[in-house]
């Protein structure tokens, strides 16, 4: 029972503290334990805040990591880049003639980043000798005798890092040029001089163009007279008998039409004498100065306006159709085919595509266009045609290229194989090594001299005849109106045996295929071109991984 006489306190056993807090609030405050919740409550306070200072110091250390990584990411990238650039022009500089040959390098293996690269069936085995067709200006360097010494210039320090070449592969043909990869590592490295490690690496990838060009003139600039082509013929043999090597324009001060013959004798120097090699029933060297009445319209005699020479000189490889550039169809043939009975006569106008690219039209013919104009390539097989099967092929303001793959041409006639109103350079046939071939036709198999081009009858071809692994045959003609071919020819073998069959030389016909056609004139003695080549810049770069 309650004591009545005794009122209930409630501020018994508090302490001052919880006194004071009744005084104050006139009530009292129930306050909890210290010991009971509120360390616990610090102690999570103090966790969740040293958590959150880890997170944030993890964090802060990763990005720092990851600005490092990326830092050394950059100055590989930026080594290769020098690097590459530094390749390219110590070729243009000293070693112009190796922008035109692989280099394969065979030791790049994890193992061997930090060695000179090694190409021994490329660049280290090239030598400038007579069975090259690309030699150096007179400007250029020799590849240094010790090879060592040429590694050097592919594997050289950079800032804190190296670069080193790991391939240069070229895809086009020593006479036009094309393109070429080349792929340079860049390594920064650390540690001291004899214990170093590579802490980052990049790989770049550069397409870049390459050109001919005229030894001591820029890329692209006009070739001088002196640096043309200087022959309207060059052969290995001729019987020229009743056939003409004679200017376009009788009245021109310096001719054009030279004939030179690499396995004739060498020429009298008085040039009315004979050149019995060359099988000439009356051989002229100038109409004007040893004429004596002699009409080449009428009277059965063989003339050469121009000189004539004779001994080993650089008759260059024609060009053959470029797969990495233009694919891989297969030829066809103009006229009938055996083996494709189901075209029947096939003779399609030659014409340009409207875009670049595979010819819509024309199976085998590829289209560039260079500065808006167009260039038609066509794979041909073999050519069959006359005054009944005519052959018509327009230009337009380019130029159409044939590369023929097998072994036989036959034009009979009253044939124009292209209207006379085309300027020399805007048609060429191509008959050098063949680079297609079948399970029934082995064309791979034809060598120099094999292959022919049969002219006969009375027409005339306006065209560059770059065909080294062909005999051109010249039979009939009229003297009124004569087999002409309206342009100049390289051959294996040139046979006139018709009456008034002649090579009309334009006066331009020099500089016209130096400057289209990239082939020049050449020395006499066989030992370097009038020519070289130029890397011009970049089609295509970027960073590829490395490959071990």
């Amino acid at each position: 029972m309650l004591n009545k006489s005794r009122p209930f306190s409630f501020n018994c056993g508090l302490s001052s503290k919880h006194k004071f807090l009744y005084l104050i609030h006139g009530s009292y405050i129930n306050t909890p334990s210290s010991g009971g919740f509120v360390l616990p409550m610090v102690i999570a306070s103090g966790l969740i805040l040293m958590i959150g200072a880890l997170i944030l110091s993890m964090r802060s250390f990763s990005g720092l990591r990851g600005a490092i990584r990326q830092s050394q990411g950059t100055k590989a990238e930026e080594i290769a880049e020098t690097g590459a650039n530094m390749i390219i022009q110590e070729l243009n500089q000293n070693y112009p003639y190796l922008l035109v040959v692989d280099c394969e390098v065979t030791n790049n293996s994890a193992s061997e980043q930090m060695e000179p690269p090694e190409c021994e069936e490329g660049w280290e085995s090239y030598e400038l000798d007579e069975t090259n067709p690309i030699g150096k200006c007179a400007q250029r360097q020799d590849l240094p005798n010790e090879i060592n010494e040429f590694r050097k210039l592919l594997y050289q320090p950079v800032g804190k890092g190296y670069y080193r070449l790991r391939s240069y592969e070229f895809l086009g043909d020593r006479i036009q040029g094309g393109t070429a990869i080349i792929q340079v590592q860049g390594q920064l490295r650390h540690g001291a001089a004899d214990d170093q490690k590579i802490t980052s690496s990049a790989v770049l990838e550069k397409e870049i163009t390459i050109v001919p060009k005229c030894c001591d003139l820029a890329p692209f600039q006009t070739c001088n007279s002196s640096q043309g082509w200087s022959y309207g013929l060059a052969t290995e043999t001729i019987a020229l008998q009743t056939g003409d090597i004679i200017d376009e324009d009788p009245d021109v001060s310096i001719s054009g039409a030279n004939v030179h013959c690499s396995s004739c004798n060498e020429p009298p120097t008085d040039k009315c004498i004979g050149w019995s090699d060359a099988g000439q029933m009356i051989p002229l060297a100038r109409r004007e100065a040893c004429r004596n009445g002699v009409d080449i319209t009428e009277d059965m005699v063989g003339v050469i306006d121009g000189e004539r020479t004779s001994g080993s000189i650089d008759i260059p490889e024609a060009p053959t159709w470029n797969t990495e550039r233009w694919g891989d169809p297969e030829p066809f043939t103009i006229g009938y085919d055996p083996f494709r009975p189901d075209r029947g006569y096939y003779a399609p106008k030659i014409t340009h595509a409207n875009q670049e690219g595979p010819h819509p039209n024309i199976d085998g013919c590829y289209t560039e266009i260079t500065n808006s104009k167009k260039t038609t390539h066509c794979r041909i097989k073999t050519i069959s045609a006359s005054s009944q099967s005519k052959l018509d092929i327009d230009p337009g303001d380019g130029d159409i290229r044939f590369y023929v793959e097998g072994s036989t041409i036959n034009l009979s006639g009253d044939h124009f194989i292209i209207p006379d109103d085309a300027k020399f350079g805007q048609f060429a046939i191509f008959g050098g090594a063949s680079t297609w071939e079948s399970a029934h036709e082995k064309f791979k198999s034809w060598g120099k001299g094999d292959k022919s081009l049969n002219f006969s009858g009375s027409g005339e071809i306006n065209a560059f005849l770059h065909m080294p692994y062909f005999n051109i045959n010249f039979s009939g003609g009229e003297c009124w109106r004569p087999l002409i071919v309206r342009g100049a020819a390289i051959t294996n073998g040139w046979n006139s045996t018709g009456d008034c069959a002649q090579i009309q030389v334009p006066t331009n016909a020099s500089t016209t295929i130096c400057d289209t056609y990239s082939v020049c004139s050449t020395t006499s003695n066989k030992t370097n071109n009038d020519m070289e080549f130029a890397a011009i810049g970049t089609k295509r770069w970027d960073y590829v991984q490395l490959q071990p």
